[in-house]
């Protein structure tokens, strides 16, 4: 949650996997280092990153064989890779390649007071009410335990919240994204937050501020 978006027109979904991949893998490598004196705690944010990060590899496949089948690759070398047969990666992964809904252009009206709301639901340590919002992905991936972490990490490094800023809206590839500057007592972060075509949160982030 401390890294940008690809600015370079990319799907957003394979931005929004790439850092709850990163997300995920750095909370649980941070846990695992603490070795014979951890927090208190701390092995159950590991067990939650690391069953996050599960459900987030699943989704990372399924990304990179559609990217394969965008790029012209058969289902035989998606197969080869997998270690698995054409047939059998076929069946697996044929009905969860197609195209992103949803046209570049369109945002959602409510998109700002939805994206302001989670942001605050976050900073208030809501998670509940944050979670009741997200995709199925977003709950899979990211559990209460793994949002308390990277709260705790933001205010221990950077201090308590003195406010909120303004929100920006684009349209990427279906989903409406959110940018909402945060400053805390000892520097500046966004908020970001990426909304689907049916208004449940596909991805929630807190970004340096300088980030595109």
């Amino acid at each position: 949650m401390t890294e940008s978006l690809d600015a370079s027109g990319a799907d957003v979904e394979r931005d929004v996997l790439r850092l709850m991949l990163r997300t995920n893998a750095e909370l649980l490598v941070d846990r695992l280092k603490q070795g014979a004196a951890p927090e208190e705690g701390s092995a159950i944010a590991a067990l939650a990153a690391a069953t996050s990060l599960g459900a987030v590899l699943d989704d990372v496949v399924v990304a990179l064989v559609r990217q394969a089948r965008s790029q012209g690759d058969s289902w035989a070398a998606i197969g080869y890779a997998l270690q698995v047969s054409r047939q059998a990666a076929f069946q697996r992964f044929g009905s969860r390649t197609g195209e992103a809904v949803g046209m570049e252009g369109e945002v959602l009206a409510d998109a700002p007071r939805l994206a302001a709301r989670a942001l605050r639901q976050f900073l208030d340590g809501e998670f509940e009410a944050l979670r009741a919002d997200f995709d199925q992905r977003m709950t899979e991936a990211c559990p209460v335990t793994l949002l308390d972490s990277v709260r705790s990490s933001l205010t221990g490094e950077l201090g308590q919240v003195l406010k909120a800023g303004d929100p920006s809206v684009i349209s990427r590839s279906g989903y409406t994204v959110v940018d909402i500057p945060v400053t805390y007592e000892k520097g500046k972060r966004k908020g970001r937050v990426a909304l689907d075509p049916d208004a449940r949160i596909a991805g929630f982030f807190v970004l340096l501020s300088e980030v595109p």
